[in-house]
């Protein structure tokens, strides 16, 4: 795929760059819920209402991942994603001037739909440019690269929200600067992958690996539903037991989001050496490890250094369940099935705030991070025991021979 251009140094920086988009949602306004619920909590159940803020992004991309990926396969990758750039700065920056909770929750909806359109665009021009190992590095790049930028942005959040809850909404127009270089610099990749993988491993809807896909998509539902856990309570946490200030939560988010990029830019160098459940594995005993520690943690100390082990198990989640999926099916329906794994990442991501309020008038935050772990735990020794009796969980596909 030489035409494409793909090994330019500009395309990868541009398709990385543009990563973070899909953290924006949280990260950008994450430490500035407290304040944004002091200043609504004349509204009946702001408490729920106002965590909708941080999450209602996640049921539009439920949606609009399994759009954009129709979008995506039919129409093109390029035109999409440069329209939901421009779609997901004006949207997410209008929260600035709104004094409406409802209003700023539909802003938040219209911000859903153009992440999705975002990420899955990314996503499947990564994959569709590249090919095995140099694939497996990008998507591990892109995870960090993700997770730098959420460090940064959260950390910055945290100071703006200190200021104004109003001013963290500023930082959605931060991709606007990015439209130039993808104008210029991304070539459209659709029709000549399609045409030369119909060439050479001709489609068939029958043969498409449906449980593999929905152990992946499970896997990714699963990850963001205990992931964002931190993102939405730890900041509440922190104020009630600890007296935290908006910044110090940020900073203690931030530092599992920058474990969890640490982590990912090693995700190549695993894959070569371990299969996709070996990883699975892994990955969700580090998480386990880490959220016990939360759980029981005496001092923010601790709280920050279980964060860090739970993000070291998180960072190789994403690329893991993206590489994999990427690696089962055809060029032809890349998009669609990207688009479903976007959907169920937020899936998790949009059921998360309810089950955890929940759990947490039930049993408390130490509680709800104990119940986390255990359930990070159990599927830890299930996928190990499904790797040690080789094939419970399919892990090898006809476009990879080291899966």
């Amino acid at each position: 795929m030489s035409d494409l251009n793909s090994d330019s140094l500009k395309v990868k920086a541009v398709l990385l760059g543009a990563s973070p988009i899909v953290i924006l949602p949280s990260s950008a306004i994450s430490p500035a819920l407290p304040a944004i619920q002091d200043y609504f909590a004349q509204v009946d159940n702001s408490e729920y209402w106002v965590r909708l803020v941080l999450t209602m992004p996640a049921l539009s991309i439920i949606i609009g991942g399994l759009l954009a990926g129709q979008i995506i396969d039919q129409v093109g990758r390029k035109s999409l994603l440069i329209a939901s750039m421009l779609l997901a700065s004006i949207s997410g920056a209008m929260g600035y001037g709104l004094d409406s909770l409802l209003f700023l929750i539909l802003t938040r909806v219209a911000l859903g739909f153009a992440v999705a359109g975002a990420i899955t665009s990314i996503t499947t021009l990564i994959a569709d440019y590249y090919e095995d190992k140099t694939r497996a590095n990008l998507m591990g790049f892109q995870s960090t690269c993700i997770a730098a930028v959420g460090v940064v942005v959260l950390s910055l959040s945290g100071v703006f929200a200190d200021i104004s809850w109003r001013t963290p909404f500023l930082l959605y127009l931060l991709p606007l600067l990015l439209v130039p270089f993808m104008i210029l610099w991304l070539n459209e990749p659709i029709h000549e992958v399609i045409e030369q993988d119909r060439q050479s491993h001709p489609f068939s809807w029958s043969q498409l690996p449906l449980l593999t896909i929905g152990i992946i998509y499970g896997v990714e539902l699963l990850h963001m539903f205990l992931f964002y856990l931190t993102p939405v309570q730890l900041p509440f946490y922190l104020q009630s037991s600890f007296d935290a200030s908006a910044s110090l939560s940020g900073v203690a988010i931030a530092t599992m989001t920058l474990c969890q990029g640490a982590a990912s830019i090693g995700y190549g160098w695993m894959k070569a050496r371990l299969t996709f459940v070996n990883i699975l594995a892994a990955a969700f005993a580090l998480a386990c490890v880490g959220h016990s520690i939360v759980a029981v943690a005496p001092s923010i100390q601790f709280i920050v250094l279980g964060l860090a082990v739970s993000g070291l198990g998180f960072g190789f989640l994403f690329p893991n369940c993206k590489v994999w999926i990427t690696q089962t099916v055809n060029p032809e329906i890349r998009g669609r099935t990207l688009g479903g794994l976007t959907t169920a990442f937020y899936i998790g991501e949009f059921l998360s705030p309810f089950a955890s309020q929940t759990a947490v008038k039930w049993v408390g935050a130490g509680g709800t991070y104990a119940l986390a772990s255990g359930i990070l735990g159990v599927v830890a020794i299930l996928a190990l025991a499904s790797s040690a009796k080789s094939g419970l969980i399919p892990s090898a596909n006809r476009f990879s021979s080291n899966s």
